[in-house]
């Protein structure tokens, strides 16, 4: 068996673009720079983050002309982002809107700042669609 090291760099998937991975400190630019922004914290060897990934690369392209943005953060390359947002379980995606993260309810009264595992694609697409919805 031969191991190697894969690069994390942006590359294609299927011909879609994939979205950018950034450090932890750019952030707050790119939050506040577009209306709606999921941030995909994953981590290479995560087998849920390889499925989510293209689902997210692919709402990233189809919402991107309405101000919707998909970035990922390594969550082993950004510890210090890791343990400030006490994430513990990858996929973990934050969502923000006009620059404020979004609190969630999970319909039985508790309230989550983040989406944890991998979700069927509907549930990002409603939630999209419901923020970009919103009056700026």
């Amino acid at each position: 068996m031969r191991l190697c090291m894969i690069d994390a760099q942006p590359r294609q998937w299927r011909g879609i673009p994939m979205v950018e991975e950034i450090k932890a400190d750019q952030l707050d630019l790119i939050v506040g720079s577009s209306k709606l922004v999921f941030v995909d914290c994953m981590a290479v060897w995560c087998h849920p983050c390889k499925t989510l990934g293209p689902m997210l690369e692919e709402l990233d392209e189809k919402y991107k002309e309405r101000g919707f943005k998909v970035v990922k953060i390594d969550v082993d390359r950004n510890r210090d982002f890791s343990m400030k947002n006490e994430i513990s379980s990858v996929p973990s995606v934050f969502v923000y809107s006009e620059g404020k993260r979004v609190i969630f309810d999970d319909g039985r009264g508790k309230r989550m700042d983040r989406l944890v595992g991998v979700m069927p694609q509907e549930v990002y697409t409603e939630i999209i669609e419901n923020l970009l919805s919103l009056p700026a």
